[in-house]
């Protein structure tokens, strides 16, 4: 009874795992690559240091490189290219001995490189043009463009920047307010004085915890412009004989 009992709890368990996404199998990379950085991936082999004639071989994304006769620590040394393209990309490494007497190493586990495609973002509002008691109610919207797909666990954080008449202005709080989970919403405040403003957007990829190459990221702006005008009074109407 037992074994049946657990054959049919394994039999469950595959058919939950199964159910779920591929993505919930999906390995945290180790670390985010944007624009042209590059890291470079150093091995060190647990119980062996390599010697002079041992082969080191990488294996890229599941292709195993040309091995490489190792004289110098930096024979050991992948460089990732700058020139990596978008998406996630694995690598692992391993040792063979020249002395026929000692055997291979296994293949380290995966280290997970993922690269960041260049950030795109689209500024919006309603409109472009309101009447000074219209400002309240003006919501400039920042978001990445439809066709830029990422990741799971990043996003696009925005910084706000306007210019009136022009001119730039040194607190863009003074014309408005900044909500959004990421900063994504710049609400105009009631009586923004009538002139001609631009708002712009500056997006920044935020990837949590795990270090991003360079660490100033990649950026994208976006700026969307909007005219306020005056609205005439209300009229008094006078009467002459």
């Amino acid at each position: 009874m037992t074994k049946k009992i657990t054959k049919n709890c394994l039999r469950i368990l595959a058919f939950l795992l199964f159910l779920l996404p591929i993505s919930a199998f999906a390995q945290t990379p180790n670390v985010y690559l944007c624009g042209t950085g590059t890291v470079k991936l150093t091995p060190a082999f647990s119980g062996y240091t390599p010697v002079a004639g041992d082969k080191i071989i990488w294996t890229v994304d599941g292709t195993a490189q040309s091995p490489v006769t190792y004289a110098t620590a930096a024979d050991a040394i992948f460089n990732v290219p700058a020139t990596l393209t978008a998406g996630t990309h694995t690598y692992s490494v391993q040792v063979i001995p020249a002395d026929a007497n000692l055997c291979p190493s296994d293949a380290s586990d995966n280290t997970i490189v993922e690269k960041l495609p260049p950030p795109a973002i689209t500024v919006s509002a309603p409109g472009s043009v309101y009447c000074t008691d219209q400002t309240a109610t003006t919501v400039i919207t920042a978001s990445k463009d439809a066709a830029l797909t990422l990741p799971a666990g990043v996003s696009l954080v925005y910084t706000w920047t306007a210019t009136k008449g022009g001119v730039a202005v040194s607190d863009p709080t003074t014309l408005g307010t900044v909500s959004g989970t990421n900063n994504e919403l710049f609400t105009l405040k009631t009586g923004v004085a009538p002139e001609a403003y631009v708002f712009t957007a500056e997006g920044k990829y935020a990837v949590g915890s795990t270090p991003i190459v360079p660490s100033t990221s990649c950026t994208a702006t976006g700026s969307k412009a909007i005219t306020v005008t005056v609205k005439p009074g209300k009229a008094v109407i006078s009467v002459a004989p």
